[in-house]
């Protein structure tokens, strides 16, 4: 379980506007406040090919326009470089793609691209975790075909907590180890969701890696490899969540 700590910068139009939950800076974990979009935490579950996340949010996927957001991958520690998206299927009506798992190339919405001109404030930015700015932040995945091999699982069920009512779980598969490798093969994967398209909220995870079925001379190649991934090598180092 992975708690959220990412925090987001507030945007009208382009420029920042002192407001988050009746607060007086721009800049918080949850731009608005709640309870429309504040996501608490997200449980990481893996089997065999397959990586399972479940957000506990307030958001219930319908907000004056707003709906849930797309997930992105990222294999490098450059937070404007995302490599895969998992479309969950939300904004296929508002611009987006069919569910499935996605090669990206710059074929995304940001939230800024998304509101910008609607009237509206929206979350804007996200500050990494990997250097301590704000960034644009991905939220709807606009094209390229979804990656051969894959299926995507979503849904939405009571998480039982009361104050983070909604469970949104997304759940990533892969048809073969060829095919899981093809994805999973990079020593570092971040995961980024932002909530809603407007990104009021965000929580990112580093260092997520679906298990697969190792054969026993492949054990211990496995072990240290979870080792290293423990120790934090590289970018892997710097904090693992944030939101």
């Amino acid at each position: 379980m992975v708690t959220d700590t990412t925090h987001n910068v507030s945007y009208a139009g382009g420029s920042p506007t002192n407001w988050f939950g009746g607060g007086t800076t721009s800049v918080g974990d949850v731009v608005e406040g709640g309870p429309e979009f504040d996501t608490n935490r997200v449980n990481i579950t893996t089997g065999p090919r397959t990586l399972q996340l479940d957000f506990y949010t307030q958001f219930d996927g319908e907000d004056l326009g707003a709906h849930y957001a797309d997930v992105f991958l990222a294999t490098g520690a450059d937070p404007d470089a995302f490599t895969y998206g998992i479309a969950l299927g939300e904004q296929l009506a508002y611009g987006g793609v069919a569910k499935g798992l996605y090669a990206l190339d710059n074929n995304y919405l940001t939230s800024i691209d998304r509101w910008s001109g609607t009237g509206y404030i929206y979350g804007g930015k996200y500050i990494s975790p990997n250097d301590g700015l704000p960034h644009d932040a991905p939220t709807i995945i606009t094209g390229g075909s979804a990656l051969a091999g894959w299926t995507v699982d979503v849904s939405q069920s009571p998480s039982g907590d009361g104050t983070y009512p909604y469970l949104v779980s997304v759940k990533l598969t892969a048809q073969t180890e060829q095919v899981l490798k093809t994805v999973f093969s990079a020593p570092n994967i971040a995961v980024m969701w932002g909530t809603g398209d407007c990104n009021n909220d965000t929580i990112y995870v580093a260092n997520v890696v679906p298990s697969r079925p190792v054969s026993e001379p492949g054990a211990l190649a496995l072990l240290l490899s979870a080792m290293v991934s423990a120790i934090g090598i590289g970018w892997g180092r710097r904090r693992s969540q944030t939101a």
